[in-house]
């Protein structure tokens, strides 16, 4: 028997310390000192030490256990004996993405990995990495060939889009800790060219030494036909409600080049469907273009749409018309649909305490064609919003804040998660004070302006100011302040600036309610803004923010991290996300797939479904729907085309220091003899008989002092 690491040996001289204790240890034990005699000697403990050991077994057990720890971390092995040596670490990379289902080549890497593991001997270790969107472990290294082949068969086939170097990345980590000589990682993917290009010039992280096999090459590219990017709009012809929706579709060929003259026009037919009900088909033509592949078009359909239901499309691209008319082969399915929905419409209901004759017109029935019913209320009699259906956005005016009763609705607005509407246009001590309380400074003492401001700074991607970042809904920077108001807010977000710098409107989020607050009032003396085209659109776009009415997001890919905000007006410690049938327009709770999810600060985190679809989201138990969340695949999954020589291994690889593995050198020779002793299980022996061997010297010391000392 051999020790793998000499230098700990010289612990076996620890084995001195039992007999030191003992040879210094005093006989103390049942003294006893006499009054007449304390005072004549100041060190009652004997000087002279007894030279021989008078417990020997305790002594003996001490030596035995301090032996024994000390072998153990000298790692004991026998250097004939029959070792399983690991000879391979290999890490398995399954790609899960939408483009590797063509030709159902997800589902014959998986059954090939889960046969090799099923298969495998001890001289092979295997782990398993699942690249989606984020690289999941699926098979550690030593873990049960048999529930590990389980575990591989298990997995389904998602839609998801992921990177190659974060699956590269937690490969290289687990072969660092791999005990095999050899190490490799074999990549089951489709080897799709914009997934190699994602942060191809990443710093390098593979070892010099590890074997990497990439899938073999195809002769050509697959044709593949996709939708993508499905939008949708509520419109009303002839005072009947409508809906106007657009899709793209693509067509990628399956040469990988050729000119217009060598290729035929392909005809496809595009469905649109409104809870399951097919209610818009066109037949569309592909004109090909020379020295390119992949042709696309727009498709858009329009068709009647009940204003108080939800909007649950689906678009879906069926084979070519007239296949006789060139290639229509379709190599991947599940880019062949998308989905999109809108929430009902329902008019919003506007409390109004100002006496602003501009915000009365324009919230009038017959200009904001019943999207807003205005309720003009006095400020020293509200007692009628208390009833069932309150309004969803109070509209104030500093002048209204005198009244008491005004400011507690404003007070309990917000606390119950409706929209606030505020604009300041006084400056007297009941105001400045009540604004105080809400987190606004503003000081009594107001400079005059003398020239007009406008706006210099916008919030341009907020929800109120994005419809007006092109110039059809009109010019913002017509807008002229002639007086405005110097606010202070804390806790809030500023929204815009005039271009002197001061803050002209603010996002105050106080409770679960939203607040916007405008430095200014909606009146000519303030603004000419109430006269401007933009007034009205603007208007909308607010009362709309503050509602927080339902909505639907089409914008989420499978498997993408998701941070869902409650609107304004909901209040829940967690939230149900299942998926919606689209025909029926409800969710089961309790099917296979339905999660519930905390809500934290009103943000709920949790991840898309790796599948495409409709999915209800409920803040509340019951049937009704508050949200729907669309799932669409990326269009970058829908692009067949591959690069098997990819240059982002070898960027990803760190440079070689020259070193070469000579199995008949002295070090290698070591290294070869630490492997296969490592794996000889001598050292855990040591190591338990040590453990052992303390806990007898514990016991038998303290009986043997408690026999002493009776």
């Amino acid at each position: 028997m051999s020790i793998l690491y000499p230098l700990m040996a010289l612990g076996f001289l620890a084995v001195g310390v039992p007999i030191w204790l003992h040879l210094r240890r005093r006989d103390e034990s049942n003294l006893v000192e006499f009054s007449t005699l304390r005072f004549l000697d100041d060190q009652p403990i004997a000087k002279a030490r007894p030279m021989w050991p008078q417990n020997w077994p305790l002594l003996l057990l001490r030596m035995l256990a301090l032996l024994l720890l000390v072998a153990a971390f000298a790692w004991p092995y026998v250097e004939n004996q029959n070792t399983v040596i690991v000879d391979e670490s290999r890490v398995y990379l399954l790609d899960n993405t939408l483009s590797h289902q063509v030709d159902d080549s997800f589902q014959a890497a998986r059954d090939a990995i889960a046969t090799e593991l099923a298969a495998n001997d001890q001289r092979t270790q295997i782990a398993v990495i699942e690249l989606a969107t984020t690289a999941r472990t699926l098979v550690r290294f030593g873990d049960d060939p048999v529930v590990a082949a389980d575990t591989v068969r298990q997995l389904e086939p998602s839609a998801e889009r992921g990177n190659f170097v974060d699956a590269f990345r937690s490969a290289a980590e687990m072969l660092d800790t791999s005990l095999g000589t050899k190490q490799h990682i074999v990549l089951f993917s489709d080897s799709q060219a914009n997934q190699w290009a994602m942060r191809e010039t990443a710093i390098p992280f593979l070892q010099s030494n590890t074997e990497v096999s990439l899938p073999t090459p195809l002769e050509t590219a697959p044709a593949n036909l996709s939708l993508s990017d499905p939008m949708a709009r509520r419109t009303e012809r002839d005072g009947r409600p409508g809906l106007e929706a657009s899709v793209t579709l693509t067509r990628q060929a399956a040469s990988p080049q050729f000119t217009a003259s060598q290729q035929a026009p392909q005809k496809f037919s595009v469905a649109f469907l409104d809870r399951g009900r097919e209610v818009f088909r066109q037949d569309v033509t592909l004109e090909p273009k020379a020295n390119t592949t992949i042709e696309s078009g727009t498709v858009v359909a329009e068709w009647e749409a009940d204003a108080d239901q939800w909007v649950l499309g689906e678009v879906i691209v069926e084979a070519a018309v007239d296949a006789s008319a060139g290639d229509a082969s379709d190599a991947l399915v599940g880019d062949n649909l998308v989905v999109f929905s809108l929430p009902p419409q329902r008019a919003g209901r506007v409390e109004l305490i100002t006496e602003s004759l501009f915000l009365r017109r324009a919230l009038d029935p017959q200009v904001m064609q019943s999207r807003w019913e205005m309720q003009i209320s006095d400020p020293s009699a509200m007692a009628d919003r208390q009833g069932e259906t309150p309004p969803d956005v109070l509209c104030v005016d500093g002048q209204s804040l005198l009244s008491a009763q005004v400011r507690n609705a404003v007070r309990n607005d917000l606390s119950s998660g409706r929209g606030v509407m505020l604009m300041v246009d006084e400056a007297t001590p009941l105001v400045i004070g009540f604004l105080r309380e809400l987190g606004i400074e503003l000081p009594p003492d107001q400079p005059t302006s003398i020239t007009p401001a406008t706006f210099r700074y916008l919030f341009a991607e907020h929800p109120v100011f994005a419809p007006f970042q092109s110039a059809e809904m009109g010019n913002l920077e017509e807008i002229e302040f002639l007086n405005y108001r110097r606010l202070k807010v804390r806790d809030a977000n500023p929204l815009a600036f005039s271009a002197s710098g001061d803050p002209l409107m603010f996002e105050s989020i106080l409770g679960p309610g939203r607040m916007l607050v405008f430095a200014f009032a909606f009146e000519r003396r303030d603004t000419n803004w109430p006269i401007h085209p933009t007034f009205i659109p603007f208007l909308d776009k607010c009362l709309e923010y503050l509602r927080g009415q339902s909505i639907s997001v089409a914008g989420y890919e499978p498997g993408e991290s998701v941070a869902w905000e409650l609107p304004p007006g909901s209040i829940a410690e967690e939230i149900t996300v299942s998926r919606l049938d689209p025909t029926t327009g409800k969710i089961d709770p309790r099917a296979q797939g339905s999660v519930r999810i905390p809500v934290v600060n009103r943000t709920a985190n949790f991840l898309a479904s790796p599948r495409p679809g409709h999915y209800g989201i409920q803040y509340s138990k019951g049937e009704q729907i508050d949200a729907v969340l669309d799932v669409n695949p990326s269009p970058l999954e829908s692009e067949l085309r591959y690069d098997f020589t990819p240059a982002a291994v070898a960027s990803w690889t760190q440079s070689d220091d020259g070193r070469r593995f000579d199995s008949e050198s002295p070090a290698d020779a070591f290294q070869l003899a630490e492997s296969e002793a490592l794996q000889q299980p001598y050292g855990w022996y040591f190591i338990l008989a040590a453990l052992a061997a303390f806990v007898t010297e514990s016991v038998y010391g303290a009986a043997a002092s408690r026999k002493a000392n009776q």
